[in-house]
């Protein structure tokens, strides 16, 4: 499996990111995705201002919370890091890029749920 983040994977429909993205707006947040298609629906949000505001991640066997908090986007990460901090849809993507090839990197093989929020919400 490839590192770079950027190498293409097969295209997802619009009607299907939009989908997903409409979800990820609700307080029920997104399907569970696979890492591409986070990364995708994350991409996707950039071109309507929006970015991921949380992230959570669990095992796709059993659906359990990952035992790494570090792998996920739940307002712990380094002050300046969080949402709240920028609310910058760039510095979301940034940092879901880093949680999802650091998941990688340690072998875990993860499935992710994402929530949206339009640049400059913090709420």
């Amino acid at each position: 499996m490839s590192d770079d983040f950027l190498a293409p994977e097969p295209l997802l429909p619009r009607d299907v990111l939009d989908a997903w993205a409409a979800q990820a707006r609700t307080g029920d947040g997104s399907p569970w995705l696979w890492a591409h298609e986070a990364e995708a629906l994350a991409r996707h949000a950039l071109v309507t201002h929006e970015g991921v505001a949380l992230m959570e991640a669990v095992t796709p066997q059993f659906r359990e919370p990952v035992s790494d908090i570090g792998w996920e986007i739940v307002g712990a990460d380094h002050p300046g890091e969080n949402w709240l901090d920028h609310e910058d849809p760039s510095r979301a993507m940034d940092l879901l890029r880093r949680k999802i090839q650091l998941a990688r990197k340690n072998g875990a093989r993860l499935q992710y749920k994402l929530w949206l929020k339009p640049a400059g919400d913090a709420g």
